[in-house]
């Protein structure tokens, strides 16, 4: 945790939001993690770009319940950051992990999430376990495609408001870029 340090990752990610929002017509206000406050929660609703192992302010409201950002506890990948899924489905795994780094990194997960936040407002996390992972997440939400398939797995999504949902995506990456994304799974809160 760097105050001072934000991933390649990151960066284009908010690049790739800020496209994305100049195309409907809206523009986007950026702040850093530590400017955050609560009165933003209470009157805005807010994407988080990045983990909140790098993102704190993530911790003091409402986050993901279903795919969490843990440390690996013991073994060899112990101290790695994971994505647990705390309900698995028959399939699916109790936990992913980005390639691991005594490798040249081909995949990472990350999690896309709506979640409700306060006062009516939403809060979208979008956040891989590397930089890499983050920058794919914000890819696969700046795509109709992705975001037409994530809407299939949302039931009465295109009936009323969008119901908070939590999604874990496949992030492939070819010399430290994101190359393709897939969705792994979907919760609908």
């Amino acid at each position: 945790m760097y105050d001072h340090y934000t991933g390649v990752g990151e960066v284009l990610a908010i690049h790739a939001l800020d496209e994305a929002f100049g195309t409907l017509g809206r523009r986007i206000l950026v702040k850093r993690g530590s400017l955050f406050t609560l009165d933003d929660v209470k009157n805005n609703n807010l994407i988080f770009v990045g983990s909140p192992s790098e993102n704190l302010s993530l911790l003091d409201i409402p986050n993901m319940q279903e795919f969490v950002f843990q440390r690996v506890p013991a073994g060899p990948r112990q101290g790695d950051l994971s994505i647990v899924n705390k309900h698995p489905k028959a399939g699916e795994a109790g936990s992913y992990l980005a390639s691991p780094s005594n490798v040249p990194l081909t995949e990472d997960y990350s999690v896309v999430g709506l979640v409700p936040g306060i006062s009516g407002r939403y809060v979208m996390i979008l956040a891989g376990t590397t930089t890499f992972g983050t920058q794919g997440a914000v890819e696969f939400v700046c795509r109709q495609e992705s975001v037409e398939k994530l809407l299939h797995e949302i039931p009465g999504s295109g009936i009323g408001p969008l119901r908070p949902f939590e999604a874990l995506v496949r992030v492939k990456i070819a010399r430290g870029v994101p190359v393709g994304t897939e969705l792994v799974s979907v919760r609908v809160r």
